[in-house]
């Protein structure tokens, strides 16, 4: 029995092979114990990307169907677990079976691959996350303190659902400065970025409501989106930002929720859309009936070039659902954050924030307020772009130095990541493997996309390292591509024994 794949559907591909199988499983055409072709063999017989079948198998595996083990191959499992194991696995109690669907679907693929616990320390080009030794502790002490000794118990109480007042009034007169004119009573104090997320999603999204996204886009949005059952359109990116025209392709295919965009430093490219195109993004979205939801995580992380409104601050802009973050100009365990909405909006956002995470916490509300209105956030960030924009020249100066002609990169103006494109022989997971064993981290492609692709692509960040280890972290990068794309192809994988 073939495996069919439509590539004009809306299930991702790596729905499509896993369903395939389970059918299989159900007609009895496998059965218990038989051997399921490698992910490269399956991957070459239907023309997708590995990783795609690797998503496949993972979520196969989750729904306790089949059985894999490294050098043996993956096996169907039709009793739904491993041979010998308790039906519980924890005081009897069968945790896998009480999962929630959601939580199933939320798939590992290539992170299971690519997790690491081994407390090894590398040369961090990973994560867009500010760097621990730039942190503004002292001024943060003075202003906790004050704050609890000026204020006493109230300040450990519950705030507001809507977030500390004089901190909304504060964000508000900022980002007005900035061009995007909003009322204190738009803007809700969260618990961070992701959390800002989590809430959008509550608010709009229905099962089976598609958000279509940047591809690449913030893998974390990936998993939120998904969290509420929604499909994810990919939406291609050119150096202008988010494509106009595969996007209106998508609203032809059928209803649009939401479109996800951060046009502003886009993680992972680092890519800013321009002014033309975010003109065009709104006025497609209003013209189709999606709202926007404007990721504005790291846009005061500029180090060059001309800042461009945000879409919320543009004509049409209005209805747009602006999220923003301390995380990146700060610190991350700070978690706070701010979701601006249209008034139509506002109470279902407080409904839901009633039965759900309530309020941010007042004291890291009341302390950022302090330390932003005495000018310590402006102090700081000033330093902080001094800082980053030297490790970005270094990262860039390293690339051209050591990277082969034939990989591409961003050159973005500000935030924290660019994108490397590599040559089609050329694998970033693998590529990744390797890194570690010689002590680098980076971000492989497929993690920024719905549908199993980016995997001849990886993200590098510069935030987290001093300018000597991101040229020596690059010069190993180097030499890896250069070894890869020089090398000898690999013989095959054996035959399966099953074949499908």
């Amino acid at each position: 029995m073939e495996i069919r794949i439509d590539r004009e559907s809306k299930s991702p591909l790596y729905e499509q092979i896993a369903e395939s199988i389970v059918k299989m499983i159900d007609n009895n055409d496998l059965r218990s114990g038989d051997r399921l072709p490698s992910m490269r063999d399956l991957a070459r017989l239907l023309g997708v990307n590995r990783n795609t079948v690797s998503l496949a198998y993972s979520t196969l595996e989750k729904n306790g169907l089949v059985q894999s083990g490294v050098g043996r191959g993956t096996f169907v499992r039709r009793d739904g677990r491993a041979h010998g194991e308790r039906p519980g696995g924890d005081g009897g109690f069968d945790w896998e079976r009480s999962l929630a669907r959601r939580a199933l679907e939320i798939e590992k693929g290539v992170l299971e691959r690519i997790t690491r616990n081994d407390g090894e320390k590398r040369i961090e080009l990973t994560g867009p996350v500010a760097d621990q030794a730039l942190f503004p502790v002292e001024e943060f002490r003075h202003v906790l303190s004050e704050a609890v000794r000026e204020m006493g118990p109230s300040v450990l109480d519950y705030g507001a659902r809507e977030g500390y007042l004089p901190l909304r009034r504060w964000l508000a007169e900022r980002l007005s400065g900035q061009g995007v004119s909003i009322a204190e009573e738009d803007l809700f104090i969260v618990s961070g970025a992701q959390p800002g997320l989590d809430l959008v999603g509550k608010l709009l999204l229905d099962e089976e409501d598609t958000v279509a996204v940047e591809s690449p886009t913030y893998y974390n949005a990936i998993g939120a989106f998904r969290l509420y059952g929604a499909r994810l359109a990919p939406v291609p990116l050119d150096e202008e930002g988010m494509s106009v025209d595969a996007l209106e392709e998508t609203f032809r295919r059928g209803k649009v929720k939401l479109v996800y965009c951060m046009p502003t430093f886009q993680n992972p490219t680092g890519i800013t859309m321009s002014r033309a195109r975010r003109e065009r993004i709104l006025e497609a979205a209003a013209r189709h009936g999606a709202a926007i939801l404007e990721d504005q995580f790291d846009a005061e992380l500029r180090y060059g070039g001309e800042p461009e409104t945000a879409l919320r601050g543009l004509p049409g802009g209005e209805n747009v659902l602006f999220l923003g973050t301390f995380s990146k100009m700060l610190f991350p365990g700070l978690r706070l954050g701010w979701l601006v909405a249209p008034p139509r909006l506002h109470e279902p956002i407080l409904r839901i924030r009633r039965c759900s995470d309530l309020t941010a916490g007042l004291l890291a509300q009341v302390a950022i307020h302090r330390f932003c209105e005495r000018g310590f956030l402006d102090r700081h960030l000033e330093m902080v772009r001094r800082v980053n924009a030297a490790r970005l020249r270094a990262l860039l100066e390293a690339m051209e130095r050591f990277f082969p002609e034939e990989v591409r990169w961003t050159r973005p103006d500000g935030g924290m990541t660019l994108w490397v494109t590599l040559p089609r022989r050329v694998d970033s997971v693998e590529m990744l493997l390797e890194a570690r064993r010689r002590g680098v981290d980076f971000s492989p492609g497929p993690l920024f996309h719905v549908d199993g692709g980016g995997s001849h692509a990886f993200r590098l960040s510069f935030s987290l390292e001093p300018e000597e280890r991101i040229a020596e972290g690059v010069r190993v990068l180097g030499d890896i591509l250069k070894g890869r794309m020089t090398g000898s192809p690999r013989r095959p994988e054996a035959s399966p024994a099953v074949l499908l």
